[in-house]
């Protein structure tokens, strides 16, 4: 079959397609337009570097140590709620999960219901072809505002119902229900967000994710 690459005219329309993220993350073995979900295994499995697959190529996914703390509270949290009432799956970053276009996505830390995780094939796949139903980015320094549009759009198009996005340097949480430019709302520390449809009954202040967060 043809490359991923091939449907581009030249190496700048490759490169807005994917996010126009930091070259510097664009792994080049194996070469953009040739990787493969075995390839990016290799990578997660392997434990140095969190990679995502993007139109056959794969771009490693940022995570600094608060972005990383930040996640494992929000997996604290959810797990406290989800776990006793049987609601479904909270997983972390290094969770790979097939979009519905064929790219390979980690969301740092994603909720996905009980039913369709049942009705996942068994023995579960490495990588499940699924969309949480909460999809969750704390964003880094080198994510790009074209980056996390396209994930949104992935997401949604995958099943997803629900997305936030955790900016740590201005201590907010950005609230999507669909692949929209803007968010439904952004909250601060001192506001409450809760899950709505996807987590009926949850809720966890701002201020919880960012305290102590050095």
């Amino acid at each position: 079959p043809p490359s991923p690459v091939a449907r581009f005219e030249n190496g700048a329309q490759w490169w807005h397609a994917l996010g126009d993220v930091p070259l510097e993350r664009v792994v080049m073995d194996p070469p953009p337009g040739t990787a493969t979900e075995e390839d990016l295994l290799r990578f997660v499995e392997a434990g140095d570097r969190l990679v995502e697959l993007v139109d056959g190529t794969l771009v490693e996914k940022p995570v600094g140590y608060e972005e990383s703390e930040i996640a494992a509270r929000l997996v604290h949290f959810l797990w406290a709620w989800v776990l006793p009432r049987k609601l479904g799956s909270v997983v972390g970053a290094d969770a790979t999960l097939r979009m519905k276009g064929g790219n390979v996505r980690l969301p740092d830390v994603s909720f996905t219901i009980s039913e369709r995780i049942a009705a996942l094939p068994k023995p579960r796949p490495s990588i499940p072809s699924i969309g949480p139903d909460l999809a969750i980015e704390v964003l880094s320094k080198s994510n790009t505002k074209a980056e996390i549009a396209r994930k949104l759009k992935e997401y949604f198009e995958s099943g997803t119902r629900l997305a936030w996005i955790i900016n740590p340097p201005k201590q907010t949480l950005a609230v999507y229900t669909g692949p929209t430019e803007k968010p439904d709302r952004v909250l601060d520390k001192d506001e409450i967000v809760d899950g709505g449809e996807v987590l009926p009954g949850f809720t966890m202040t701002i201020a919880e994710l960012f305290a102590d967060a050095q």
